[in-house]
């Protein structure tokens, strides 16, 4: 009886043994997905800023005819 519980209680070290190494090995493979999408989101940022930069009027044009275009389709379910 004494054995079976010392091998039911290696088996449950060994389980949380082998939980703890998967959760350090997710913790780390997130925290480098996190770094790397950090990373890629700061360079489409960057990207679209410079763009922007060099034809502003071009953007603000798209943006008001974006504008007049989506409050066009909502003031016509109104009347």
């Amino acid at each position: 009886m004494q054995e079976e519980e010392q091998v039911v209680r290696q088996e449950i070290k060994d389980i949380k043994h082998t939980l703890s190494e998967l959760t350090a090995k997710y913790e780390d493979k997130f925290d480098e997905l996190s770094k790397s999408i950090g990373k890629t989101v700061m360079e489409q940022k960057e990207s679209a800023e410079a763009k922007v930069n060099e034809n502003p009027l071009a953007y603000m044009a798209g943006a008001f005819v974006g504008g007049v275009f989506v409050g066009y389709l909502l003031g016509r379910g109104k009347g």
